[in-house]
């Protein structure tokens, strides 16, 4: 199991910095039984089934009837907000959201029930959800269903609506605290079986990831990150009609370069369903457990408030109260909380709807039900008579998006096609709702015809919005490396190990390291500070210090893949594998350039304060073959000047590097891989300790002589937060078993008693 991961950055930790993505997470078994590719789609593919089940078990936990669990569990599972993750590949954020009822249906059920067996389910839950590794979602959906468990042992201490309608009244606050105390303590120890991942993630992420720097920041650089990514008035609007704010993947004529919000493109879509948010409305006329549903309709509108980050004073609100918030971004990923708490809505909507359409004595329900409905349709219809005419897209630029820009205005033109079309939809949509349960009422249809009738809508509705964010690629033609790549597989067979700047993609590019190639940038969203800095890349942006030939050197480039489709040639360098357009111009080119070996003897340090080490390194004063720069002085005396040695490669491994070295003389083995406190050395068996070198870098101090020298990861958090987990889980375990042998007993008593009283 790799600890380290050296394709990208300079090398980054596995576990610690997410790297490994959610390799820990049961699904990954997955990987052991069929191609990589087809796991990752099967993984999707479960989750959002999964997530209907997960929903359909919630709803019917609540008591509502199998038709509510049965629509609200199709919403859900087919739900954008959830399935058009699949375009960008966030399936941690999928993960999340299609374990969200299972979450609060375990909540539920330890209410519900007596004994420590389900308080050790949910905590067994909680574990799971953290090994999503999709920490940010977690924290919210964690924060939703704590403000669930409290508002229900309220209810709970207070008499009403649960469990506490069958405790006497003397009994109630106290149940009511167990249950509380029990809920913390099976999340506490849930956090703790996950320890192994979530432990020095949150260790990492806080002391080492270039995350950091966005904690560090001044106050409005650090808020400004934490509000990027939001939604905006115009996504809000898309939760109706979600062809009006467009999107850039294509797949379709509507998500074809049509974005014209103000971020800087769209790879997913917020909409929850239009029927799910009308039904969701007829819950208010009269059904049951109100407290219930007045809770969820409080948690989906601060979601939803939330999601529009400095748009409104609610993200503001958290921001300043709840810690943890100025380490996350994109805001607009809580949604996931409004769309279950409108598909909760939705279901005690359609029992209610029902119940009133078939009972003939309740008209004064049914004609408030019908107004709101039929009012919706007339509103949308309104809103279809605006956008036709151009009236909605000129009132929108003029009240809502006035500094609009040139570009996004064009685009906002050419799509509004798309948007009369759209909300031509929306109003079918409402009309056609309302139709059915208009002719519920006059027995027109029947139950099930209605549930029919109800399911195609939904599936039509949302259907529609997920088909083109799931687009089928040839996993061979994709992977299949060109002329330029196995060039750099070859060299990597036969050649001392070096990396690539890959230039494509603004450095951004990853692709060569499926094929094992070692990447001097790329794409990581958690890889270390310092190495950030060095390359001149934090926030993001075009690594341009990797165009330095001293830090082109000390990170052991040996290559640029260069994109000639987008920049001029670099100057005074030959090719030495081309790929060309058919008439002969280049489109992408490998160009070697100077650098020096992975591991090699410097005898001269120089030693400065890190705040100084980036000018220095950058400058024209340093000598990457012959100096090295430390934070301290080296704890071996240097003669300076050249190195009269040999290094040469026994082992490389993500876990392991085994190196031989002769020197002449005393000198430092620079190893040009990132430096990081697991990292440990051992010199002819002795452990000595490995120096951070050149600002991001490591170094050992070598004696005069031979000497064997291994480098090996072992991290004293991942082994602590490893026995944390097994103490954990066995408790979990342990209690989870207790709880099915008393379960078990009690049944047997009751069957016992039942044949004695017979």
């Amino acid at each position: 199991f790799p600890r380290w991961n050296p394709l990208l950055l300079g090398g980054t930790p596995f576990l610690e910095s997410l790297a490994g993505g959610d390799s820990l997470y049961p699904t990954s078994l997955l990987l052991l039984f069929m191609d990589t590719h087809r796991a990752l789609g099967w993984k999707l593919v479960l989750h959002v089934f999964l997530a209907g089940l997960f929903m359909f078990a919630w709803v019917r936990a609540l008591g509502l009837s199998r038709v509510a669990a049965l629509l609200a569990g199709l919403a859900f599972l087919m739900a954008p907000y959830m399935v058009t993750l699949v375009w960008p590949g966030h399936d941690g954020k999928l993960f999340v959201t299609a374990l969200t009822p299972l979450l609060f249906w375990a909540a539920e059920r330890s209410l519900t029930r007596r004994g420590v067996g389900s308080f050790a389910v949910l905590g067994l839950i909680v574990a799971l959800i953290l090994y999503s590794t999709h920490f940010q979602m977690a924290y919210f959906l964690f924060g939703g269903v704590g403000a669930y468990y409290v508002f229900r042992t309220i209810q709970i201490a207070r008499g009403s609506d649960g469990e506490a309608d069958a405790a006497a009244p003397g009994t109630a606050r106290t149940l009511a605290l167990r249950k509380l105390t029990l809920f913390l303590l099976a999340a506490l120890l849930g956090a703790g079986a996950a320890g192994i991942q979530l432990v020095p993630a949150v260790s990492y992420i806080t002391d080492f990831s270039r995350r950091a720097a966005t904690t560090a920041a001044p106050g409005e650089e650090s808020r400004a990150y934490s509000s990027s990514w939001s939604m905006h008035p115009e996504e809000a609007a898309s939760l109706v009609v979600p062809e009006f704010v467009g999107s850039n993947i294509g797949g379709s004529d509507w998500t074809s370069d049509t974005y014209w919000g103000r971020n800087p493109f769209k790879h997913n879509h917020e909409y929850a369903g239009l029927i799910v948010l009308l039904l969701a409305g007829i819950s208010f006329a009269g059904a049951p457990r109100r407290g219930l549903r007045w809770f969820f309709t409080g948690l989906g509108g601060v979601a939803l408030l939330f999601t529009l980050g400095a748009n409104t004073p609610v993200w503001r609100v958290f921001y300043e109260i709840l810690p943890g918030i100025s380490l996350f971004r994109a805001p607009s990923m809580v949604i996931f909380l409004f769309g279950f708490s409108a598909a909760t809505l939705m279901a005690f909507g359609v029992d209610r709807a029902f119940e009133v359409a078939r009972d003939h004595a309740m008209g004064e329900e049914w004609r408030k039900i019908s107004r709101y409905q039929w009012g919706a349709a007339a509103l949308l219809l309104v809103l279809l008579l605006l956008a036709a005419s151009g009236a909605l897209t000129s009132l929108w630029t003029a009240l809502f998006y006035r500094g609009i820009e040139p570009e996004r205005a064009a685009t906002l033109e050419a799509a509004r096609p798309f948007i009369v079309r759209g909300s031509f939809f929306a109003t079918v949509i409402a009309a056609a709702t309302a139709g059915i349960w208009w002719a519920l009422r006059r027995g027109y249809l029947q139950p099930l015809g209605v549930v029919v009738l109800l399911a195609l809508a939904i599936g039509t509705d949302q259907g529609r919005v997920n088909e083109p964010f799931i687009q089928l690629q040839n996993f061979r033609e994709f992977a299949s490396p060109d002329e330029n790549m196995r060039f750099l597989m070859a060299r990597t067979e036969t050649d001392p190990p070096f990396r690539v700047f890959s230039v494509i993609q603004n450095g951004q590019d990853v692709a060569p390291a499926m094929h094992g190639v070692e990447l001097a940038a790329g794409h990581h969203p958690n890889d270390l500070l310092r190495y950030r800095e060095l390359i001149g890349g934090v926030g993001g942006v075009f690594p341009e210090n990797l165009f330095n030939a001293n830090v082109l050197a000390i990170l052991n480039v040996r290559y640029l893949l260069w994109p000639d489709y987008q920049f001029a040639a670099p100057e005074g360098l030959e090719p030495v594998s081309r790929i060309s357009y058919r008439d002969g111009r280049p489109f992408t080119s490998v160009y070697p350039v100077p650098t020096l070996p992975r591991a090699r003897l410097v005898a001269d340090a120089v030693v400065l304060p890190d705040a100084e080490v980036l000018s220095f390194i950058l400058g024209p004063d340093f000598d990457p073959a012959g100096q090295v720069v430390l934070p301290e002085a080296p704890p071996i005396e240097l003669s300076g000047g050249g190195v009269d040695g040999a290094v040469v490669w026994e082992e490389r491994g993500p876990n392991a590097l085994s190196l031989r070295v002769r020197s002449e003389q005393p000198a430092l083995l620079v190893l040009s891989d990132n430096w990081f406190p697991a990292w440990r050395a051992r010199l002819n068996g002795e452990e000595v300790p490995v120096l951070r070198a050149n600002y991001t870098l490591r170094a050992v101090a070598v004696p005069a002589g031979d000497h064997a020298l291994e480098f090996f990861y072992r991290s004293h958090v991942l082994r602590n937060s490893l026995i944390l987990t097994l103490l954990s889980l066995g408790v979990l375990l342990g209690a989870w078993g207790y709880g099915l042998l008393v379960e078990r007993r009690a049944v047997r008593g009751a069957r016992s008693a039942h044949r004695e009283g017979g």
